[in-house]
């Protein structure tokens, strides 16, 4: 009877949030031939060549496993805040896809010769003030064992916001180095399906209680705005570096489709980080209406 209920869930529960089909959708398919959640890949000679994409590179990773760290603490502790046994196994299955992530991208660092003590120092000079500002909004909703509103900024925001980034990145390395595109894939995979259990589990929250939907409103007006100033202070900082090495090296990567209909060769550094902006304010749209959630 494999239909029958085996395990106590809210209304939010469905069968793709199980440990088996985390099995099924990770060990045994997203990972499958990889090793640190590569395939084998090599970069293209050029990346050993030219020492900007590899300073490009390393401050990319670390700024990934500033999101990954946070992450992996504050998912950890909401197993223990679990209501019910289905949301308690997503959850642990979750601490282990993120804490996969920042263990591979570690491991990226140091194939590209970066000791975990200078990754730190990096994780650190990335970490801009906007960010930790944002994490830091993140946090208080785990330290005060506000387990939906931890949901919000882990599920919704940070990683539902980010999809505009991931898409961005994927392509943006396929051509200097396909394996970190295809680290970078892996996670994506694992967030989407983060995302997708978060939606669930908050919007039915929100629809039995109107003093939660006042406290996610708020949390979501707030962290949208915060978001903003992580935009300007970290992707406008670097969008111009990016521009610098696809112009030193458009014969590779002029015709990578870096937007759909938009090749690399043709995009303007403004119209890249108009574009990312706009992206990102409809992936919150998306995610805000999947939770019937308004902040206008």
């Amino acid at each position: 009877m494999h239909d029958a209920p085996s395990v106590t869930a809210g209304d939010w529960y469905a069968p793709g949030f199980s440990i088996q089909t985390w099995l099924e959708r990770t060990p045994w398919r997203t990972l499958r031939g990889t090793h640190f959640g590569m395939g084998g890949e090599e970069p293209h000679p050029v990346f050993w060549d030219d020492p900007l994409i590899r300073e490009i590179y390393k401050i990319d990773v670390a700024t990934f496993l500033t999101a990954e760290q946070i992450s992996v603490e504050g998912i950890s502790k909401l197993v223990s805040m679990a209501p019910d046994e289905a949301s308690r196994l997503f959850l642990a299955t979750q601490t282990i896809d993120e804490a996969r992530h920042y263990e591979v991208f570690c491991r990226r660092m140091a194939d590209v010769g970066v000791t975990p003590a200078e990754r730190q120092a990096m994780v650190s000079r990335v970490t801009t003030r906007e960010l930790q500002t944002f994490y830091d909004l993140i946090r208080e909703q785990v330290d005060r064992g506000d387990l939906v509103s931890a949901m919000v900024a882990h599920n919704i925001v940070l990683e539902g916001m980010a999809y505009p980034i991931y898409r961005y990145e994927i392509k943006y390395w396929s051509k200097l180095d396909p394996g970190l595109s295809r680290m970078i894939q892996g996670a994506f995979a694992d967030e989407v399906h983060h995302v997708g259990f978060g939606e669930a589990f908050v919007a039915d929250a929100v629809r039995l209680s109107p003093a939660v939907r006042a406290r996610v409103t708020k949390l979501c007006r707030e962290a949208s705005g915060l978001m903003n100033n992580v935009f300007d202070s970290v992707v406008r900082k670097y969008i111009g570096l990016y521009q610098t090495v696809a112009d030193r090296h458009c014969d590779l990567m002029g015709d990578i489709q870096i937007f759909p209909g938009k090749l690399m060769a043709d995009i303007t550094e403004e119209e890249q980080v108009r574009t990312l902006n706009t992206e990102i304010q409809r992936e919150l749209s998306r995610r805000l209406a999947a939770i019937n959630i308004n902040i206008d």
